[in-house]
């Protein structure tokens, strides 16, 4: 197995504080432990409500070179620039009638004459941070047709209802602006509002062109990734970074006791996960699921490096729940 980068460095999360200067107290001098991989001085205690933090095995940093190189083959991802959209496409969905429900998830709806020559033109996209910028505009068609995209997709028979009660027709078409969810917080976009017969309210579709919000989608494991060792477990969240200081989620479960989190960076990478400790035969172990915070000490700060699940080889990104 070939080694990781140079500047590979392992952090602790236990102890009495030692090193000085790093940012959030965790920097310092690596100390070789293993090939070119260091342990930094060790970290405070946390309190009760993060995980501990612990120097990884040496399974762990095994695993952390297999992961490193699929990412590298796949090409490091960037941090994104701009905040990720967390709501639908559609806003303020609701339905009087199950029919209007079922027409809408069949892609049943069609646009009064006005309504489909509606111009589009530009607009303006409201961001989290108080900044804002123009933005390049859809029509209704192509607005409502990308909305649909995660209910049926295409048109389709409509389960048992008559073709008569299954459809909605789209009377009048307003641009507005309505209130999204980003992995930054809320933000404020244009909006095509409808007017659809027979429904007592109306229903607002993202009308910003493609390319300039996206959606995050779930992520399957890195091609060339081996099965997760036994007692490994996941980064699911990025929550907050300031500096050096990186608060994570470690996926845990019924059968978490004594789950610990580790850290490794790389010089294009840091790598996040946990472990727990080997359980006794024939234990039983309950389906649930929780994530389990951490706080992280880099050695220096993140910056530009994306924050890379153990367990799939996935970044994680800022404000992002996990899916």
């Amino acid at each position: 197995m070939g080694a990781v980068a140079i500047g590979l460095v392992l952090l602790t999360g236990c102890g009495p504080a030692a090193a000085p200067g790093g940012a959030g107290g965790g920097g310092g001098t690596s100390v070789p432990a293993r090939d070119d991989i260091g342990t930094s001085p060790a970290l405070p205690d946390l309190g009760v409500t993060d995980l501990p933090v612990r120097p990884p095995s040496a399974e762990f940093t095994d695993r952390v070179r297999l992961v490193a190189d699929a990412v590298r083959r796949a090409g490091v991802p960037l941090v994104p620039a701009q905040p990720l959209l967390l709501s639908s496409w559609a806003l303020d969905e609701g339905f009087d009638t199950d029919a209007q429900k079922v027409a809408w998830g069949h892609g049943q709806i069609t646009l009064a004459p006005a309504v489909d020559q509606a111009v589009a033109g530009a607009g303006t996209l409201r961001l989290p941070d108080g900044s804002s910028r123009p933005v390049d505009l859809v029509g209704v068609r192509p607005a409502l047709d990308r909305a649909l995209e995660g209910a049926l997709g295409k048109p389709s028979d409509c389960d048992g209802i008559p073709a008569a009660q299954c459809r909605l027709v789209v009377s009048r078409a307003v641009l507005a602006e309505g209130k999204v969810r980003t992995s930054q917080g809320e933000a404020t976009a244009p909006v095509w509002r409808l007017t659809i017969d027979g429904l007592s309210h109306t229903i607002s579709v993202v009308a910003i062109a493609d390319g300039v919000l996206v959606r995050p989608g779930h992520q399957e494991p890195l091609p060339g990734l081996p099965d997760v060792p036994v007692g490994l477990h996941g980064a699911d969240s990025l929550k907050r970074v300031e500096g050096a200081t990186v608060d994570v989620g470690i996926a845990g479960g019924g059968c978490d006791e004594g789950l610990v989190a580790h850290v490794v960076e790389l010089d294009d990478m840091v790598v996040v996960g946990g472990t727990t400790p080997p359980l006794p035969k024939d234990t039983v172990c309950t389906a649930d699921y929780a994530s389990r915070p951490a706080r992280l000490h880099l050695s220096r700060p993140l910056g530009t490096r994306p924050v890379i699940d153990i367990v799939t080889g996935r970044p994680r990104v800022l404000g992002v729940p996990a899916f």
